[in-house]
């Protein structure tokens, strides 16, 4: 009888990170959600459940302790052994500001959980698969991992997040472990959506930007997650994966043809 998958999602318990234990549960795993909210947690955990996980449960961790993220480990560990898949989605948004307007307390915070509670899963996680000789990490960066968004607390952690999964995938590569990435893009999450109905977002014109006209979904993350953990990605490390609906295509693209317009071609007799 083949093993049942055991997948950690740490940031499970809402948005993107949701959508991916939820994805996995279909797929008939053990599903642990990690995260600090244990109302929604337990909502999760119940979805997952009744989603088709073989086994679903919450875990309460606390990404910016690193003895919180190190008891998560042991506490899988201890129920299902080495996890298949490690998942770091748990992270903290920032409004638009300025390089020199950025406060010193909320740049800590940001790296605090961003990065460093990525980085502490993927030690966590990583010598428990390192040691079992198999496993994938997926770390969550973001469009921000790839250009420089008026963002100056988010955007350089997000840049790390991609630095620290290539890195990673060139160190644990040897021991049958995989490490990517995705980068969501303006993913219509219940954050975006509160902010749309507010009126603090013009989703038209957030649809402009991208090469598709649409919006990403949660579960299209999701899907990509699915991929990059699974066989069918076994020759497949060190990559973060737009899930974009073609943004960072089409933002140079666009501003290109702002100085250069393509003119019509001429008919001809």
């Amino acid at each position: 009888m083949a093993e049942t998958c055991t997948v950690v999602v740490i940031g499970g318990t809402s948005g993107i990170g949701r959508a991916i234990a939820e994805r996995f549960a279909q797929e008939g795993a053990n599903v642990v959600v990690a995260g600090r909210d244990r109302a929604r947690g337990a909502e999760a955990a119940d979805i997952c459940g009744a989603g088709g996980a073989a086994d679903a449960r919450f875990i309460e961790t606390d990404v910016a302790n690193p003895d919180s993220v190190e008891a998560l480990g042991h506490s899988v560990e201890a129920a299902f052994g080495a996890p298949h898949v490690a998942v770091n989605c748990a992270g903290i948004l920032q409004s638009g500001k300025r390089v020199l307007d950025q406060q010193l307390d909320e740049d800590e915070r940001m790296w605090r959980v961003n990065y460093r509670g990525t980085l502490l899963g993927c030690q966590v996680f990583g010598r428990l698969m390192s040691a079992a000789g198999r496993g994938a990490i997926l770390n969550v960066g973001s469009l921000a991992s790839f250009a420089p968004l008026s963002l100056p607390a988010y955007a350089p952690g997000k840049h790390a997040v991609l630095a620290l999964t290539q890195m990673l995938a060139a160190e644990l590569g040897p021991m049958g472990v995989r490490v990517n990435a995705v980068a969501p893009g303006y993913t219509l999450s219940d954050g975006l959506k509160d902010k749309i109905a507010k009126g603090e977002r013009n989703p038209e014109a957030i649809k402009a930007t991208t090469a598709l006209r649409r919006f990403v979904q949660p579960r299209d993350v999701a899907e990509a997650a699915l991929f990059l953990c699974s066989e069918r990605a076994a020759s497949i490390t060190g990559v973060t994966l737009p899930v974009d609906a073609g943004w960072l295509v089409q933002a140079p693209y666009a501003h290109y043809l702002q100085g250069n317009p393509i003119r019509p071609v001429s008919a001809t007799a």
